[in-house]
């Protein structure tokens, strides 16, 4: 399966079909669904779900298939399928959160259950860093892999032979310095200049300041924060506390995107929209830098041809075509036009000071 990312949900955002794209939704919770049995019910559910949606007998075997067959349902908690026949499209999409059994068949995929996951699943390097340890890890969707090794056995210059305690302490301070001057240089591999990655640093809190100094500026940047930790702790032992450093930043970034929606929307022609019939008008036009969405949204219209959005019925004053009703609502048409410009989305949970969207423009309204 493909691990939902930006990239991937860009892609899916850009399918527009001339018969039917079809969105499909499984969750996996195990409080839910528990055993075989069960999934079961719920792929059947869903099957008879996409053919009376109007599914072709093609794609609702196909997603039979793969839910009772070909699924490794290890460490997801939910699935996605996306199918499309014109243009070609077949994606199976593992999910680290759970998501409402749902079938969508319309002419674009749905992608409103993707959003909210999209920032939690981002990359976080993890690194365990002392005097001789150096584990370096990756952390993703809530599991870790190996990056790198570069812990020591600590033994360094035992034999101090006619050496004085001081010198001796000197040397093995001096190595200690090379050593974790090593592991920050390794973090420049993991997190590459222009990376999205994010690190976190489990290390003593009387050396976060010495390690934090040998890091290149782009990677100091990436830092999220420090965990306390123990000496032999593992990537499992540390994963809790990667995880509230992630939600943590999360916070932060959205604070601050909605501090400075705030100073735009207050200024003439600044960079800020707070209705739909705007923010759809800037989507398709390109126009959104970041799109901040609540978990509800509103009724719209799309035209079939061009796929611009409204929130009236009638005819797109672009192309004249007849509006169609839009699933998923006005969030779903301004997340996919945001999505193909280039543009970010992110599903906050505050409210807009009484908006129900904003939107950060590259470029001032004009007045």
């Amino acid at each position: 399966m493909e691990r939902l990312d930006v990239e991937l949900v860009r892609s899916l955002a850009g399918v527009r079909a001339q018969r039917a794209a079809v969105s499909c939704y499984l969750g996996l919770d195990p409080s839910i669904v528990p055993n075989d049995r069960a999934l079961a019910t719920h792929v059947t559910s869903l099957v008879d779900e996409a053919r009376a949606s109007g599914a072709s007998d093609e794609d609702a075997e196909r997603i039979e298939r793969f839910l009772t067959t070909e699924l490794d349902r290890d460490g997801i908690a939910g699935v996605g399928l996306f199918l499309s026949e014109l243009p070609t499209a077949s994606h199976e999409v593992a999910l680290a959160q759970p998501v409402e059994d749902r079938v969508y068949v319309e002419r674009s995929f749905v992608l409103g259950p993707l959003l909210p996951q999209l920032e939690r699943g981002r990359d976080v390097v993890l690194v365990a860093v002392g005097r001789d340890r150096g584990s370096i890890w990756l952390v993703r969707d809530g599991r870790s892999r190996d990056l790198d090794e570069l812990s020591r056995d600590g033994q360094g210059q035992h034999d101090q032979g006619g050496w004085s305690q001081a010198r001796y302490a000197r040397a093995r301070d001096k190595e200690a310095r090379d050593h974790m001057a090593d592991v920050a240089a390794a973090m420049t591999t993991a997190i590459p200049q222009g990376s999205t990655r994010l690190l976190a640093v489990a290390c003593l809190e009387e050396q976060r300041a010495s390690f934090e100094e040998l890091l290149e500026p782009h990677v100091r940047e990436s830092l999220i924060g420090w965990i306390d930790f123990e000496a032999h702790a593992s990537a499992d032992d540390l994963l809790p506390a990667v995880e509230r450093l992630l939600i943590e930043q999360i916070a932060r970034e959205q604070n601050a995107l909605v501090e400075h929606w705030l100073e735009e929307r207050g200024q003439r022609s600044g960079r800020a929209t707070d209705s739909w019939e705007a923010t759809l008008a800037a989507a398709a036009d390109g126009s959104v830098e970041s799109l901040l969405l609540l978990r509800q949204g509103t009724d719209a219209f799309e035209c079939p041809q061009c796929g611009r959005g409204y929130v009236a019925a009638g005819r797109c004053d672009r192309d004249g075509t007849t509006l169609e009703q839009a699933p998923g609502g006005a969030g779903e048409v301004a997340a996919r036009a945001t999505l193909l410009h280039g543009g970010e989305v992110r599903v906050l949970d505050a409210r807009l000071d009484g908006a129900e969207v904003g939107a950060l423009l590259r470029y001032p309204q004009a007045t």
